[in-house]
This record gives structure tokens, sequence and C-alpha cells, in this order.
């Protein structure tokens, strides 16, 4: 089920806000933070020019953001890098509030997201 056009609206200005926060203009030629939507969620992607040749750019999923309609909450999952498109939950309880997995995101206590 595709993302509601207002909760879709809503949590792309949060998550193309904090894009624009982690990465500052001065080294967006070198690291990037980029938004993917499908149906229910919205991927953070980190991307950089690949070592080999730097015109192309390679991509890197970082974390995802699940809708579910049914409660109208936000679960935080981060990716499992040896299986293709396999994600877990991020131990934060689902929230309504966008904002508290953001925070959880970018305070990354357990070394998931940013290493």
């Amino acid at each position: 089920m595709a993302l509601p056009v207002l909760t879709q609206h809503i949590a792309r200005t949060k998550l193309d806000a904090y894009c624009a926060r982690k990465i500052p203009d001065s080294l967006r030629d070198q690291v990037r933070l980029e938004l993917e939507l499908a149906d229910n969620h919205i991927t953070l992607i980190e991307t950089r020019p690949h070592f080999r040749n730097p015109s192309q750019w390679t991509a890197l999923p970082v974390a995802r953001f699940r809708y579910n309609p049914g409660s109208g909450t936000w679960a935080l999952l981060s990716p499992i890098f040896n299986h293709k498109e396999a994600w877990r939950p991020y131990p934060i309880q689902p929230s309504r509030d966008l904002d508290k997995l953001i925070a959880a995101l970018d305070s990354d206590t357990n070394g998931v997201f940013w290493g």
C-alpha cells in the first residue's frame, strides 16, 4: 500500500531537511544522502563517487523508515548487508513521531547506521 499523500509529504520534508543538515554543501561533491520512496517506506541512501570511476556514483542503503497505515506509526530499520534488500528492525519502538526515529538514526547509539 502506498504512503498516504500527506504522510509522504511530511516525511519527505523532514527527511530532506535531515539529509541537508547531515551533509554540508561543501562535501556534496564527495557524499550525498538521497531518498527513495516505494510503497509504504522511504529508504535513506548514501551515494559517493566510485573509487575507480569518479564519474559514476555508488549507492549504499543506510536506513529505512517503514510506515504502518493500520497504526499510523513508523518503524526504523537497518540494512542486513549479507542479504539483498534485507532489513531488520532497529531497537526502538515504532512511533507516530517520525522526528523521534530520525533522532535515533542520527545518534546511532548501536553503531548500525554510521559505524
